[in-house]
């Protein structure tokens, strides 16, 4: 089995010792993803010729693994599966043609295309002329169409060996890894930050993964997952690093002591902080952030600059010029749409009606309520994982959480919505004991509680409930449900059972 490969265009314009250079870099990132499927598929890269060629017979399973990994390798903008024979005459193209093609012309309309390299005492045209006119005589209701084929037979010729083409398959192209230097991407739910980490994987870099856990560990374990299918599929080559870093009590201190309008911004530059530390410990030249601008009330330019202000290390951002649409095309082609689609996503919960035009002096003013010792005792207690080894230590058995929808009177309700939530739209009662724990002191208040009761944990939205119950349910504290209340309509009033 036998692949031609076509390069990524803007090869074009490199000069000849950045080419071999660059050639260098996929011939061993590609080398490195088959070793996977066959050791003994092998790329040979050279100056005038690209191919890939498997000197054992690979079976569907083999084959099809083998086109996808080709399909998302980086410098590769389309790939041709090919049969190689010696070149002799036109009688003999036509006699391995017709064998190869005829059955597929049948009740179609098709064109011949032939490319040659190297000096021949023929034209192409007179060769796809000579084929097309004898697979008429011999194809069955067949018709030759110049402008809109429905099949079109694609030849090459490269000096004196003729390939004929069985599949075309196309990529986006753009450049190996490794080609350019280290950066940290800030990954975390939704569409944009994976399209920001794939753009930056397009251009050649070697890209480390980042994420702030906000809560729990549900969420971090969702992000992994997609960082680990991006590097398998985009990154090859290259040994990615996953680094976690706990914010839990870092946004508990700002709900408490930052004003609502700032909260958002101010996050955004503790993530840049601790981003900045992170990239003079590990020599990152760049840190990437998935922002669009004015896509949300927070993203703009004016927040923006203040954000940055936070970083001495240079930040990108890939997708500032894109809409919310063209990121969601984006991510269905790569592959993390679904990811996306069924990712919670936490920022609402500190993104209340954040400040738009957000003067710097003023983000610094408040800034100075949050003490900065919860920043560096975080940047401590990193986590660092090589991505290829992530979930090898997790648990099999995962955690659930029982629901309850009508709570019995013996149960007890626990509010862990923000106090100004919980005043606005009280939660009112029957027969039931109900206690007040915002969601970012439960992890430490629960322990405290009556452990001979059980408590079910309630919020507006059911994320948060789900996934502090699950957190306590890991922690051994088995006394634990998630409450999805009936509603009287609007009111919060609750039916119970006495």
């Amino acid at each position: 089995m036998k692949f031609i490969i076509k390069p990524f265009a803007e090869i074009i314009i490199k000069s000849k010792p950045v080419r071999k250079r660059y050639l260098s870099f996929l011939q061993t990132n590609c080398n490195l993803s088959f070793k996977k499927i066959d050791s003994w598929i092998k790329a040979r890269f050279h100056w005038d010729k690209w191919e890939v060629i498997s000197e054992n017979k690979l079976d569907e399973y083999q084959k099809s693994n083998l086109i996808k990994k080709l399909s998302r390798m980086p410098w590769i903008e389309s790939f041709l599966e090919v049969v190689e024979y010696e070149l002799w005459d036109f009688d003999d193209i036509f006699t391995k043609c017709k064998d190869l093609y005829l059955d597929k012309i049948e009740w179609k309309s098709f064109v011949v295309r032939v490319k040659r390299s190297w000096e021949h005492d023929f034209k192409s045209i007179d060769l796809e002329r000579y084929i097309w006119w004898w697979l008429l005589k011999y194809g069955k209701n067949a018709s030759v169409s110049l402008k809109n084929p429905e099949l079109t037979i694609n030849i090459e010729i490269r000096n004196n060996s003729l390939y004929l083409v069985k599949n075309k398959y196309i990529w986006v192209g753009w450049y190996p890894v490794w080609t350019q230097d280290k950066v940290v991407s800030l990954v975390s739910w939704g569409f944009d930050s994976w399209v920001a980490t794939y753009s930056m994987m397009k251009r050649g870099c070697k890209v480390d993964y980042l994420f702030f856990n906000l809560w729990w560990k549900a969420h971090e374990e969702w992000v992994k997952q997609v960082s680990k299918y991006l590097w398998e599929n985009f990154s090859s080559g290259y040994k990615a690093t996953f680094i976690t870093i706990n914010f839990e009590e870092i946004v508990a201190s700002l709900i408490k002591d930052i004003n609502h309008k700032y909260r958002w911004i101010i996050l955004k530059r503790l993530f840049l902080m601790a981003a900045d530390m992170l990239s003079n410990e590990s020599e990152y030249y760049a840190i990437v952030k998935w922002d669009s601008l004015w896509q949300v009330s927070s993203q703009t330019l004016k927040n923006m600059f203040a954000i940055d202000k936070a970083s001495n290390t240079l930040v990108l951002r890939p997708l500032i010029s894109f809409n919310k649409q063209e990121i969601v095309d984006i991510s269905s082609s790569i592959g993390t749409y679904e990811f996306a689609c069924n990712m919670p996503e936490y920022c609402w919960v500190i993104s209340d009606r954040p400040a738009t035009w957000a003067k710097l002096e003023k983000i610094i003013e408040e800034e100075k309520n949050f003490d900065m010792s919860l920043l560096i005792k975080a940047f401590e207690n990193k986590k660092i994982e090589k991505i290829d080894e992530l979930f090898q230590n997790e648990k099999e058995n995962e955690v659930e959480a029982e629901v309850v929808v009508i709570p019995w009177e013996n149960e007890v309700i626990i509010d862990i919505r923000e106090e100004m939530k919980s005043e606005d739209n009280p939660l009112t009662y029957e027969w039931v004991d109900i206690i007040k724990i915002p969601f970012f002191d439960l992890s430490y208040d629960f322990k405290d509680l009556d452990q001979s009761k059980t408590y079910i944990l309630y919020c507006d939205k059911w994320v948060l409930s789900k996934n502090h119950a699950i957190d306590l349910i890991s922690k051994w504290f088995k006394n634990v449900k998630i409450f999805r209340p009936l509603l009287n309509d609007s009111s919060c009033r609750i039916k119970t059972w006495k």
